[in-house]
């Protein structure tokens, strides 16, 4: 034999250790690794492996290994470069004598020659294995024809397999086309049940993979263990001499490694086709499951299997959408929905669509008079945390139904099956209207019942497909009357049945036989009745199991089921396991004799079409006697086919338990009968729980879709211009077709239906009532609804002109009387109300922060003018108004318990509505006000057992709902908690009104809503969200508080502390707080980017969460410093102390393991050593701990920390484990120092808001702040603590504090800050000269503004006034809020104060120069024991002496003896009431400086019933008020020049001023501006807490941003996430958490009827009082109402 030459590569390299991978793969075992190369490659009895280059020590070990192996002779040499092209030499040296080698041309023709060799052997044994994996389905084909005791399992031509036709045609196939058609029956009758069909297909299709795939591991195995025989047989009896294989097994080893290839191949493929379902292009005309037309018609059914190697949707009426980009824009809109449907929960989700099972005809492969056969392709993807549900599903669905050559076009886009026109198959062409419409019918879910799996996942589905006989409908006109419609002919033909439900809420219990089974028992049931196991444990899929027993029109066999399942089920208990159902087998055989009956009539009489009997309960009746006379004498006779229904079906007449007769009834009625939208019908009257449901099937898809919602909401567009319709479960997905056009723009449809110029349009289903929908589109030009007889007395509405027909069913409709559809729905195009969608943006998070002001602003602009939130709110005026006429006429009896104004929301919306509570309580402390959880109102009313709130002073006896004003708050206006109480509550109360985000939303379109613009955000961090709703919150106080003040009687009853002229304030505070955001978050209300300059307070808060991002991303960027370390000193093999030691010369013995010991501590410590030059870098502090960070976020107003918690927890929720956040909250009043102060730990950061402490009323309570946050910071380890920001107005820094962001106010002083300045002016310490001049010195009066300078220079009294009257002018008239001691400090601060004042901006100011807290609480404190003891003129008395306390109590006594003497001095007539004129000669005895308009006022004030006069104990409630309340109570103007309503804003240049004019003389001015106190508190709460809140997002969103772009940069994109989303995923809680929904409609029934019936009770007492009252002449007056009326 010849010698042949392989070269083995190895790397040139000098040292041994570079060529270790083959050196080690030689030294295992190198006599099987180079007889292995010999007989893959060649065979031969030598090898010479050539090595280029090798170094000697390399030759030697390639030498001793040779020499070691007991192979055949080897020869290894190593080849050196050639010197020319010309003379090639090679040098070898080898372990045994030298030998001749072949040239390398001759070698060169050797190996092509070979190459071509394996090429034939290859492509020969691909064709073998191809037909051998043929061969074998067609022998386990003829072995299942033998077990099913049939031989009708045969070879699609008909023909013996034996003939040369036959062979040829197999061979070709099996070799080229790689497919074999095999035909099964449908109907194989066996006495014993025999084998279905389905397995059958099944068995014979996964026999060829797996005997492909058993095959190519035999040869592979028998391969190996030759070779390891032969390798060990053959021994090497000498160093030159050894023995030979035989040739045969050289020849065998030599083709097992191309035969072994060929063989994995075929069984690849195999596996591709028969268990993965993929068909060849080639074949797709010959795939004929279900059957077509041939098999339609053909006597005996058969299922044709041919085997290969290998709750948003929409609705495309429009063929555009499909035949121009192949569907791109279609998914883009698909796309779309699932993003905004994925705000109620994206854990996972899916997609089902339909498609022909056959191309050609226009048909589907249903024949020329058949519906259509179409198969569903599902779709389903379950998320990743960090991966986008919505790309997912668009890329899966690309997947599944787009071709890999179509460029991502789906599955027939240019197909005649969804693109037949008018134009084809000439005028009038019944094929012309036989195009399919293409659908898109999905669901995401967030799990309740199970974990989010693919088997959990929807669109759901029981049975898988099953291919049945099955009969055609249509429409009663089509079958009648219709002119160039296709009549589907009365004939069956297989069809594959198969259905799909995409269910949002929850299946509870199900009612058969007259009771209700859990859905647990359903389950079981539906595995018995099914014989399919359970494909899911989520309550969803039992529903689909339930369609699937009920959806049986046209199908003899699922009728028969149903019959039994259903009809007969009185007689079997569904729980009882030993019944054992029909098989569908038997049920098929059963329903052949249904079948032939039914032929039988239509040969016999003559029909036509199967509508004929449809409709004649005489037909009916006909068919049945047929049924009746073939199955008797089965059944009598105890045949096979039918001893399946002896446990259910009876015909002992006589002993009166026959059934025979109610059982072909029911099934012939269910043949006809439950069609789709009776399907839907009869699940959700037995049904339990909630639902919003979508169900599709294969045999209705080509032309209806059925839709209802009970406890769940649905929704349905309809965009006649663009002919697409859209639905979902949240309203806001719906509005997706706004954003997009159709691939041709706003040209009309082609030809496929008339173009309607109309508005787009959206319908609501009555998820209370519960509502089903059918739309249907028509098919083979039958336009008008195919519904059983059984719904055809519902309305028909055609939308879309005509295009698609719409029938709604209420299954309740207790609640109120429905109207019709047209005035249900709502306009969409063209309408100021309706919000499009946002565009798309890469950070929805930054956008909704950025459109802070611009919302701000537009909610107060549109609350001045005349729209729906002007409307909405004069209707909550009126109801507050009736509610309070109710507590003055004693109809409404005030008594613990009782609910005036009842505010309710989740989450966010809670806390908001709590501080909303909270502020309208402490304005009004009579107006009984409460904010409660919706899941607590749902626990405690909607439930039929009522659901205790253990630690909450709520229970249903509790709380008195008689008709209280009801606000809603729901950002949404979807969550479920809430939207359920607006159904609950409305059997308590007829005054509910919602606070939402837009007008268009679920709750809002049944109740009056107050909304404020937002629209939909689907960014799950909330932020403008709760700005916005704290914004409107905050115009509806001031409306409610205008109303109730402007009535007298009013502020009596509530107990009024709030007047006019603190509505001004907080107006003006509310008006001048747009600037302030502005300046936060670096947009003005226009959305226009600020100037630079402008931008100072933005940059500082970034800047400080760029330092806390570096915080979290430490121990990142230390992990990639360590890998690059660890890479870099191992592969150099000089870490960093060797490096240096070696490069140092310290190359001794002793020194290497010194070095070696350094080096390894630095491995050790590696990561810290890292995190510690990070910190040294970027000058953060070094005694952090370096473990995952802690932010505790602190504020005093409780919304703030929790909802800025919720916002950066969420923000961080998808951030990986190493830059992690934990995040924690507190109130730093109250609790934040005894729950987190034990967790404070070196490098703990903490952020926390500080009220503005400048004012009177909340200097305490920063005070009380700031010591918390100075507690927290004292706590100290090795030197470090936690690290704190705080943020707020006050310049003042805590010494303890790491930072101090202050904000800018742009408010005018409170009337407190004014007369501190001034007191501090006048302590002022400054150097007069004898003559009174004022020394001022040139430096500091040259350091002082030009302004003031200019000032100084010329004063506007005049010239003659010396320089020191006009410094002093200038001081005491300024509006500064400090000062200092020296005169230098005090004129710079003075001149920064004056342009403060004209700006309304106070951050000039040196912060140096500001007070802390504790400062300002001595300060206050002087100024008001001053004040007080001017004004009581006592002195100064300890206020805790009980004589100072006896003084003051004899002297209030003496105070009344003193009114009284003088009223009875005034009423002359001894009446007991004063007058207007007598009662301004009495008050002025007591106070003379007050004029006659204030006089006037007050007495309106005053005089409640308004009776005109003033008895005394008004008088003395009057006289007792201090001054300064009675001026609050002075009237002010709060109505524009339209005379709207308005709250007008404060114009004074300090609050106050207008005060200080109108007061008295002698009224103490700093007494005087504690009357503010209360809008002091308003504005904490309502204005700057806001702005703090904004702060912290803009500081926590820099956080994120920087750690959310970190992991992309570093890994080019790989590693990544998105803020904006969780892992959740749940924007919106609309399924019901925690608390159930279950029995809110029951309960909302039987509260009304209860409320009703009280209501009753109650009118009929108060006619019976008003009769008994003017019977007896009993006189009605305030105080006075008789016991019984105030009892109702």
């Amino acid at each position: 034999m010849p010698s042949y030459e392989a070269e083995l590569e190895l790397d040139g390299h000098d040292d041994p250790p570079s060529l270790p991978k083959t050196k080690i793969i030689a030294q295992q075992n190198l006599s099987l690794f180079i007889y292995s190369l010999s007989n893959i490659w060649y065979h031969s009895d030598s090898l010479k492996i050539i090595f280029p280059r090798p170094s000697k020590s390399a030759q030697h070990k390639i030498k001793m290994m040779c020499n070691k192996s007991n192979t055949t002779r080897i020869v290894c040499g190593w080849k050196h470069k050639y010197k020319s092209s010309s003379t090639k030499n090679s040098t070898y040296a080898g372990s045994s004598s030298s030998n001749s080698f072949t040239s390398p041309s001759q070698h060169g023709d050797r190996s092509r020659s070979s190459k071509r060799r394996h090429q034939a052997n290859f492509f020969a044994a691909y064709i073998l294995f191809g037909i051998l994996h043929e061969l074998f389905h067609v022998i386990v084909a003829k072995i299942v024809a033998a077990v099913r005791s049939s031989s009708s399992i045969k070879i699609v031509e008909d023909k013996s397999l034996l003939s040369s036709t036959s062979i040829g045609k197999f061979l070709s196939r099996a070799a080229f086309g790689r497919y074999t058609p095999i035909t099964i029956p449908s109907t194989t009758i066996n006495v014993d049940g025999g084998m279905s069909s389905e397995m059958a297909a099944s068995i014979i299709t996964h026999s060829g993979w797996i005997l492909s795939l058993l095959l190519a591991f035999g040869m592979h195995y028998l391969y190996y263990a030759r070779l390891r025989s032969s390798a060990s047989a053959t021994t090497t009896t000498n160093n030159n001499s050894t023995t030979k294989p035989a040739s045969f097994i050289c020849l065998a080893a030599a083709l097992a490694p191309t035969f072994i290839l060929a063989a994995y191949i075929a069984a690849v493929e195999s596996i591709t086709s028969d268990l993965m379902g993929f068909v060849p292009k080639m074949a797709k005309n010959i795939l004929l499951l279900g059957g077509g037309s041939s098999a339609a018609t053909s006597p005996t059914s058969s299922m044709q299997l041919l085997l290969h190697c290998g709750n948003f949707g929409i609705i495309l009426l429009n063929s555009q959408w499909i035949n121009v980009d192949g569907g791109q824009r279609a998914l883009s809109v698909l796309e779309k929905m699932v993003e905004v449907t994925m705000m109620r929960g994206a854990q996972s989700g899916g997609v089902v669509t339909f498609e022909p099972t056959s191309s050609g005809g226009g048909g589907g492969g249903g024949g020329k008079d058949a519906n259509p056969v179409i198969r569903g392709v599902r779709s389903r993807v379950v998320n990743a945390k960090r991966t986008v549900l919505s790309e997912g599903v668009r890329k899966k669905i690309e997947k599944d139904n787009c071709g890999l050559m179509n460029g991502g076009k789906l599955k027939g886009w240019n197909d005649v099956e969804f693109n037949a026109t008018a134009t084809q198959g000439g005028s009038g062409s019944s094929a012309a209207a036989k195009r399919l419409v293409r659908g898109f019918f999905g669901h995401t879910r967030f799990a309740t019942s199970s974990k989010a799996s693919m088997d959990g996942t929807h669109p759901h589905q029981w049975s898988p497909r099953q291919t049945l006989t099955c009969y055609g409908f249509q429409s009663k006109e089509g079958a009648f009357l219709g002119q160039n419609v296709m009549r589907v002919a009365p004939t069956g033909q297989l069809m594959g049945v198969e259905n799909f439900v995409t269910h949002n809420g929850d299946f509870e219990f199900y009612k058969i036989g007259g009771k209700y089974y859990d859905c647990e028992a359903i389950q079981d049931w539906l595995v018995r009745t099914l014989h399919v196991p359970m494909p899911a444990t989520v309550d969803s899929a039992a529903i689909a199991g339930m369609i699937d027993l009920l959806r049986v029109q046209g199908c003899f066999a699922l009728s028969v089921r149903y019959a039994i399942c259903f009809e007969l089920s009185g007689d079997v208990d569904p729980t009882d396991s030993s019944v054992r159902y029909p098989t569908t087998m038997q049920y098929e055989a059963i329903g052949k004799i249904f079948e032939k009956a039914l032929d039988k009539m239509v040969m016999e009489d003559g029909i036509k079409t199967l509508e004929q009997v449809n409709a004649s309960t005489t037909k009916r009746s006909n068919l049945c006697e047929r049924v009746k006379d073939e199955l008797m004498p089965l059944m009598k006779g105890s045949h096979p086919v039918v001893s399946c229904l002896d446990n259910f079906v009876t015909t002992d007449e006589e002993c009166g338990n026959g059934n025979f007769d109610q059982f072909v009834k029911a099934a012939v009625n269910a043949f006809f009968d439950n069609d789709l939208l009776n399907t839907v019908r009869v699940f959700l009257q037995n049904a339990k729980g909630s639902f919003g449901l979508c169900v599709t099937t294969s045999l209705d898809a080509h032309r209806q879709v059925a839709m209802a919602a009970k406890g769940q909401t649905l929704c349905i567009a309809f965009y006649p211009r663009k002919g697409v319709i859209c639905y979902g479960s949240e309203q806001a997905a719906v509005k997706a077709g706004l954003n997009y056009e159709t691939p041709k723009g706003k040209s009309n449809w082609s030809s496929d239906f008339k173009y309607v110029d109309e508005d787009a349009v959206r319908f609501d289903l009555d998820d209370l009532g519960g509502e089903i929908a059918l739309l249907d589109w028509g098919y083979a030009g039958d336009n008008e609804p195919a519904v059983s007889p059984p719904n055809r007395a519902l309305p028909v509405y055609k939308l879309m002109g005509g295009a698609v027909n719409v029938i709604t069913l209420h299954q309740e409709n207790a609640m109120n009387k429905s109207s019709s559809l047209i005035k249900r729905l709502v306009t969409l195009e063209n309408n100021e109300f309706i919000k499009p969608l946002l565009d798309d943006c890469d950070d929805p998070v930054l956008g909704d922060i950025q459109d802070i002001p611009k919302i701000c602003h537009n909610i107060q602009e549109d609350w001045k003018d005349v729209g729906l939130n002007r409307m909405s709110s004069w209707h909550l005026m009126q109801c507050i108004k009736r509610r309070l006429r109710g507590k003055v006429d004693g109809s409404i009896e005030n008594h613990a318990g009782q609910i005036d104004i009842l505010v309710t929301g989740c989450e966010v919306s809670l806390w908001l509505a709590e501080q909303f509570v909270s502020d309208l309580q402490k304005c009004f402390p009579k107006l009984y006000v409460k904010a409660v959880s919706s899941n607590k109102l749902l626990g405690l009313f909607g439930q039929e057992l009522s659901m205790p709130t253990i630690g909450f002073p709520y229970s249903q006896k509790g709380m008195d709902l008689k008709d209280p004003i009801v606000l809603i708050i729901s950002h949404s206006g979807g969550t479920f908690a809430p939207l359920a109480c607006s159904n609950l509550l409305q059997s308590f109360s007829s005054s509910i009104f919602a606070v939402c985000s837009e007008w268009d939303t679920q709750v809002g379109k049944q109740l009056r809503s107050i909304y404020s613009g937002v629209g939909v955000r689907p960014a799950e961090p909330c932020s403008i969200s709760v700005v916005a709703t704290h914004q409107l919150l905050t115009n509806i106080f001031e409306h409610i508080c205008m109303t109730i003040l402007s009535d007298p009687n009013f502020r009596y009853v509530t107990g009024s502390i709030i007047n006019e002229r603190d509505l001004q304030t907080l107006e003006r505070l509310n008006v001048d707080n747009i600037k302030a955001l502005e300046r936060i978050v670096g947009v003005d209300r226009k959305g226009t980017v600020l100037h630079d300059k402008l931008l100072h307070k933005e940059v500082e808060l970034r800047a400080a969460g760029d330092v806390w991002s570096e915080h979290i991303l430490e121990n990142a960027k230390a992990y990639i410093m360590t890998f690059i370390y660890i890479v870099v000193t191992v592969t150099i093999g000089y870490p960093l102390i060797s490096g240096l030691a070696d490069a140092a010369g310290l190359r001794d013995e002793r020194y290497y393991y010194i070095t070696r010991f350094f080096d390894s501590l630095i491995y050790f410590w590696l990561p810290q050593i890292n995190v510690m030059i990070l910190r040294i870098i970027q000058g953060r502090n070094k005694r952090h701990r370096m473990v995952g960070r802690t932010v505790v976020i602190g504020d005093p107003c409780p919304w703030v920390a929790q909802s800025a918690e919720a916002f950066l927890s969420k923000i961080f929720a998808c951030s990986y484990s190493i830059a992690g956040l934990n995040v924690l909250s507190g109130n730093p009043a109250d609790h934040l120092v005894h729950r987190h102060t034990h967790r404070v730990v070196r490098g703990s950061l903490l952020v926390c808001g500080r009220p503005d402490g400048r004012l009177t009323a909340l200097t305490t309570l920063e005070a009380s702040t700031c010591l918390a946050v100075n507690q927290a910071s004292s706590i100290q380890s090795i030197g470090g603590t936690c690290e704190s920001i705080t943020i707020g107005h006050n310049k003042s820094k805590l010494p303890l504090s790491a930072k101090a962001i202050f904000l800018e106010s742009f408010r005018p002083q409170f009337l407190c800050e004014k007369l501190l300045v001034e007191s501090e002016v006048k302590s002022a310490d400054m150097s007069l000269t004898a003559t009174g001049n004022l020394k001022v010195t040139p430096s500091a009066f040259s350091e002082a503004p030009k302004d003031f300078r200019e000032k100084f220079a010329t004063s506007d009294k005049g010239d003659s006034l010396n320089a020191s009257q006009r410094l002093r002018m200038l001081i005491t008239s300024g509006d500064a809020l400090n000062t200092s001691q020296r005169l230098k400090t005090l004129i710079t601060r003075r001149g920064s104060a004056q342009a403060q004042a004209t700006s309304g901006n106070d951050d000039g100011l040196d912060s140096t120069s500001h007070r802390s807290s504790a400062a300002l609480i001595g300060a206050y404190a002087n100024m008001e024991k001053e004040a007080r003891s001017k004004a009581s003129k006592v002195g100064d008395h300890n206020k805790f002496d009980i004589d100072a306390i006896i003084e003051e109590m004899i002297k209030e006594r003496k105070g009344v003896d003193k009114y009284r003497k003088i009223f009875e001095e005034i009423d002359a007539d001894g009446s007991g009431e004063l007058d207007f004129d007598e009662f301004v000669e009495a008050y002025k005895r007591i106070n003379p400086d007050v004029s006659l308009s204030q006089l006037e006022q007050m007495f309106k004030e005053a005089d409640l019933d308004g009776g005109g006069t003033l008895d005394f104990d008004e008088f003395v409630e009057l006289a007792k008020l201090p001054q300064v309340e009675v001026l609050g109570k002075l009237s002010v103007k709060n109505r524009d020049d339209r005379g709207l309503a308005q709250v007008m804003p404060s114009k004074e240049r300090y609050f106050g001023e207008e005060l200080l004019k109108t007061a008295p003389k002698g009224t103490g001015a700093f007494l005087m501006s504690q009357s503010q106190h209360l809008v002091m508190e308003l504005y904490e709460s309502r204005i700057a807490s806001m702005q703090r809140f904004v702060a912290m997002t803009v500081m926590f969103h820099q956080m994120g941003s920087r750690v959310q772009n970190f992991f992309p940069n570093i890994s080019f994109g790989y590693l990544g996430y998105r803020m904006d989303r969780t892992h959740s995923i749940m924007r919106i809680a609309t399924t019901a958490s925690p608390v159930s929904g279950a029995d809110v409609r029951d309960r909302m029934v039987e509260l009304l009827l209860r409320h009703k019936i009280q209501k009753a009770v109650t009118l009929f007492s108060r006619k019976y009082v008003e009769w008994r009252n003017v019977k007896y002449g009993v006189n009605r007056s305030r105080g006075n109402t008789p016991l019984s009326e105030k009892s109702e």
